[in-house]
C-alpha cells in the first residue's frame, strides 16, 4: 500500500527515539542473556569478554550484576550459566502469548496489503480450522468461516501445516482423514502429497491451486513460536483472477506475515548479539 507524507514523516521521529533512549548498558546485559541462551554451555568472564569485545572491566559488572539478580549462577570452575529464574520467567510470558491476538494485527495489514482474505489457521485433530479471518475487498468471499473444520489436503495452510508435522503425523492423519478430492485439482495420492509437502518445505510456502474450489487460489507460510514449535499458518485466498500477475509480490507479503507472527511469538533470530560481534 503507498505510504502517506505523514507516515513516512513519522519514521525518522520514532526511529531518533529509540536512538535517544536507548541505555548502552542494558543492550549489553540482553546481548549477555542471548550469548548464553544461544548455546546450552557455561562462559567464563574472559570469554564473554572476548565473544562481545566488551572491557572485562564492564563485563564484570554486568555478570556478577546479573548473579546478584538470580539470572546467572556461577559454577566450581568459574564458569557462569544461566539460572532457572529466566526459565520460569521465559514460561510466563510464552504462557501469555495467544497467536489468535498476536496474528490478528499482522492479518489486517496482510489483507490491507494484498486487499485478499487472510486467515490463521490451526491443525484440530486430523482436520484445519481457522481461528481468525479477515475479509478481503473483493466481491468474491472464501466460503469458510471461523472455526470450521476442513480436509488439510484442500487448502494451502493446510499444506503449511502438514509440511512441518513428522512424516509419521502426516500419514496417521491421511489414514485417518483420507484424501477425498473436492476439485479434479485436488491431490488425493499420499505419494504425490508426500512429495508437494517437501517442496513446501523447501520453498517456505503452500499454493492452493484452485485444489478447494475451482476459480480460487491460496497461498500460506507455517508460523512457529519461541520453541520453534509449529503453531499453525497464516495465508491469504481469492479468485485467480485478482492473484494472477502478482504471485511473487502475494508469496512475499504471506511469508512476511509469517515471520511477523512467528517473531512476535519468540521465534526470530538474535538481533543484540549480531550487533556486537560486527562491531
Amino acid at each position: 500500500m503507498p505510504q502517506s507524507q505523514s507516515d513516512t514523516a513519522k519514521k525518522p521521529v520514532t526511529a531518533g527515539l529509540r536512538a535517544k533512549y536507548a541505555v548502552p548498558s542494558v543492550e549489553k546485559a540482553f546481548a549477555v542473556i542471548e550469548l548464553f541462551a544461544s548455546h546450552n554451555r557455561g562462559y567464563t568472564l574472559s570469554e564473554v569478554s572476548r565473544i562481545l569485545k566488551l572491557p572485562i572491566s564492564t563485563t564484570s559488572s554486568l555478570l556478577y550484576t546479573m548473579q546478584n539478580c538470580g539470572y546467572l549462577q556461577r559454577g566450581d570452575k568459574g564458569q557462569f550459566y544461566l539460572s532457572m529464574k529466566i526459565v520460569i520467567q521465559a514460561d510466563r510470558v510464552a504462557g501469555q502469548l495467544r497467536p489468535r491476538e498476536i496474528a490478528q494485527p499482522e492479518l489486517v495489514k496482510l489483507t490491507g496489503a494484498t486487499g485478499l482474505t487472510s486467515v490463521l489457521a490451526v491443525l484440530d485433530g486430523d482436520k484445519l480450522a481457522w481461528i481468525e479471518k479477515i475479509d478481503g475487498a473483493g466481491h468474491i468471499q472464501l466460503a469458510a468461516q471461523v472455526g470450521k473444520r476442513m480436509y488439510m489436503h484442500h487448502t494451502s495452510t493446510g499444506k503449511a501445516i502438514l509440511a512441518h508435522l513428522p512424516d509419521e503425523k502426516v500419514e496417521a492423519i491421511i489414514k485417518s482423514a483420507g484424501l477425498p478430492p473436492a476439485t479434479k485439482n485436488t491431490i488425493t495420492s499420499a505419494p504425490v502429497l508426500m512429495k508437494e509437502l517437501a517442496r513446501v518445505r523447501a520453498q517456505g510456502y503452500a499454493i492452493d491451486d484452485q485444489e478447494t474450489g475451482i476459480g480460487m487460489r491460496g497461498i500460506a507460510a507455517p508460523v512457529f513460536d519461541h520453541n520453534a514449535k509449529l503453531v499453525g499458518s497464516v495465508g491469504v485466498g481469492g479468485p485467480v483472477f485478482e492473484m494472477d500477475g502478482n504471485l511473487k509480490s502475494l508469496i512475499a507479503s504471506v511469508k512476511e506475515c509469517a515471520r511477523e507472527v512467528s517473531a512476535k511469538l519468540g521465534y526470530h533470530e538474535s538481533t543484540v548479539m549480531e550487533t556486537y560481534q560486527s562491531a
